[in-house]
């Protein structure tokens, strides 16, 4: 799907395909790295990324964004069923418990000259149309966001997502957030 942003320039919203190694590959390669360090799960090396694209799992969804008039990646976003273990066991210690098949953990990223575009809005929305078809009832954010992250706890809010509890991790303070849809 092509979308336009408030400046202007369009995008075209994908499922990753196979052929999308090199240019995914270049896409983290060249992210900033502040961009890098809030992007956890998982590494950014040539295998990795070969294995995302030849992956043959369709329960987890990755989505990409590229520049229409360049070609380039400039997003990824990745869904997928249930909630990753230590997020499990955070939100059980709080006694909040999530069924599996109506819940999904998201983890985008964009890169840094694409970042307030409107772009990752263009794409929640997108993805959460077709997560809304398929029953999901919630969205966990992938081992939550970091509290000093303030553009990222932001969009989050404008878009819906509900500051649920922080948390220490990686010697950084934490926010749980999750979206009702």
């Amino acid at each position: 799907m092509e979308v336009q942003l408030r400046d202007g320039r369009f995008a075209t919203i994908r499922l990753v395909k196979e052929t999308d190694k090199d240019s995914l590959y270049y896409y983290f390669k060249n992210l900033s790295a502040e961009s890098r360090s809030r992007f956890g799960p998982h590494s950014f090396d040539q295998q990795t990324i070969k294995s995302i694209c030849e992956e043959a799992d369709t329960s987890i969804q990755r989505y990409i964004a590229v520049d229409e008039s360049t070609s380039v990646i400039v997003a990824y976003m990745l869904i997928q069923p249930g909630m990753i273990e230590a997020d499990q066991q955070r939100y059980a210690q709080r006694n909040q418990f999530f069924n599996y098949p109506t819940t999904v953990t998201y983890a985008p990223s964009v890169a840094d000259a694409w970042q307030s575009s409107g772009l990752g809005t263009a794409m929640i929305d997108l993805i959460e149309i077709d997560l809304k078809d398929r029953g999901i009832n919630h969205i966990i954010l992938w081992g939550g966001v970091q509290a000093t992250n303030l553009k990222a706890v932001n969009f989050y809010k404008k878009n819906g997502y509900q500051y649920i509890a922080s948390f220490w991790y990686d010697n950084k303070d934490n926010h749980d957030m999750l979206k009702e849809l």
